[in-house]
């Protein structure tokens, strides 16, 4: 029993030595780690002071972010005309129904997209009652043309001897009412002789212009009346385009006057033809036709003619693209000869293809962002490389 109380005993003692010394040590651990913290704050004081020349305040310029790469135009006046876009149609100076002069049945019609030229055959109506008529007429012309010529021939003879035939002038003059009627009689069968050769002629549709047939109205083995409606013929060269234009908008413009057109992904300048001076009573608009001569357009297509709507007057004109807009704002960057971009509040005025007139803090000759400034900061440094031509504009592409 002794023995094993001195055992338990031991035991404590030992127990408790080593919990002492693991107080020690650790306590050592505490003082090593303040002493690193501490040596790596000098450490880093240090470096900021010796990047900075003395000041940690205020980082210089090689620890900032690298200059952003924008694409720059300059400011420039203009003369600027106000236009007003309205929508037009392209339509055909030519855009026929072609029907029957003639009756009968019908033996061929032109098929749908055929293009043809003028003269060209458009549809065959039966000739042969046709045929028949002007060999009767023919027929009829020859009897009386024979007639005419026997009248004529007895009428000198007795003329000429009336003295020695001993015919009075009653007679002469029957002669000679003879002789008249028999020619009357054979130009009334040569006018119907040629009328019927007309209905002959007419029984072959033709097509008045050049064009495309776009539908049909009859077809083979139908009969045609005089009138009957056989295809659509469209001149697809000949062009014009319909707008209407609000007569509080109408300028005084002379014919001729190149107007601007986009239609189709393309983009032209067509001569004004007529602005037609009488109002619709509804919708106070009156209609305006633009000449096309092989535009490429096609009829039916809808385009944008920009029409003039006040007059010329010289602008600070931008690109588009430099402005950019906001909720609340709308501004430009305008660029300084050290590459610090400053942003300029401005307004909108008239607009002229690419280029808008901007109104404020923005003069001829200023720099200013038309890529890259989406992103920017006020104050903020840009760069660029290179230079180019376009739009009428110097622009240099930025890397």
């Amino acid at each position: 029993m002794i023995e094993q109380t001195t055992e338990v005993n031991d035991l404590i003692t030992e127990s408790s030595e080593l919990d002492a010394s693991d107080v020690i040590q650790n306590s050592r651990f505490r003082r090593l780690g303040i002493g690193l913290t501490l040596s790596a704050f000098a450490a880093i004081a240090i470096y900021y002071i010796g990047v900075s020349g003395g000041s940690a305040d205020t980082p210089s310029a090689a620890s900032g972010p690298p200059p952003a790469p924008v694409v720059i135009a300059e400011v420039i006046k203009m003369t600027m005309t106000p236009h007003t876009v309205l929508p037009g149609t392209v339509i055909s100076t030519r855009d026929s129904v072609i029907a029957s002069e003639a009756t009968g049945k019908v033996l061929s019609v032109a098929l749908v997209g055929d293009i043809v030229n003028q003269g060209d055959v458009l549809a065959q109506i039966d000739p042969e009652n046709a045929k028949q008529s002007v060999a009767q007429r023919k027929a009829a012309v020859a009897r009386l043309s024979s007639l005419y010529q026997y009248h004529k021939g007895y009428f000198a003879r007795v003329n000429s001897e009336d003295s020695r035939l001993g015919m009075s002038a009653i007679g002469i003059a029957e002669l000679r009412s003879n002789m008249e009627t028999a020619k009357a009689d054979m130009q009334s069968a040569q006018i119907a002789l040629e009328s019927a050769e007309l209905d002959l002629n007419r029984t072959s549709i033709k097509a008045p212009f050049a064009g495309r047939v776009v539908s049909q109205s009859i077809q083979v083995g139908e009969y045609a009346q005089i009138g009957s409606s056989v295809v659509r013929l469209v001149d697809t060269i000949n062009l014009e385009i319909s707008a209407r234009v609000p007569a509080a908008l109408v300028q005084p413009l002379a014919p001729g006057s190149l107007l601007d057109i986009v239609g189709m992904g393309k983009s032209i300048k067509a001569p004004l033809r007529a602005l037609v001076p009488v109002g619709d009573a509804v919708s106070r608009t009156m209609e305006l036709r633009v000449g096309l001569v092989d535009s490429g357009l096609l009829v039916g297509s809808g385009v944008r003619v920009s029409l003039p709507s006040a007059q010329a007057k010289e602008v600070v004109a931008i690109p588009r693209d430099a402005i950019i807009l906001k909720t609340n704002a709308q501004y430009v960057f305008v660029v300084d000869q050290s590459g610090i971009a400053s942003r300029r509040d401005i307004e909108l005025g008239f607009a002229d293809g690419q280029m808008i007139e901007a109104i404020g803090n923005v003069t001829v000759g200023d720099t200013v962002i038309i890529r890259g400034g989406e992103r920017l900061r006020d104050g903020q440094l840009v760069s660029w490389e290179g230079a180019q031509l376009a739009d009428s504009l110097a622009v240099s592409v930025l890397q």
